[in-house]
């Protein structure tokens, strides 16, 4: 039987010059501890060192029930014919 992997909504920040970029989302529990850095893969697939962990929430999800947001965003764009002004 296949392991369930459980994910957590955590704060990231990465250093920038001008200061920080902040970004909420969903990782793999093993890597939501407070201070771990981290590499999350952007829009393109390339992996973006350098993001550190703020604050990891306490709860947990299965990864079959972590939001999809791009999704949800372009389903809300094409039910609300949003989609063809965007």
């Amino acid at each position: 039987m296949a392991r369930v992997v459980h994910y957590r909504q955590c704060r990231l920040v990465k250093p920038i010059p001008t200061g920080e970029k902040v970004l909420v989302s969903w990782i793999p529990e093993p890597f939501a501890e407070v201070g771990r850095v981290v590499k999350l893969k952007d829009d393109d697939g390339n992996w973006e060192d350098g993001w550190v962990v703020r604050h990891a929430g306490s709860n947990r999800l299965p990864a079959k029930d972590v939001p999809d947001f791009h999704e949800l965003s372009k389903a809300h764009l094409r039910a609300t014919g949003d989609a063809e002004t965007a």
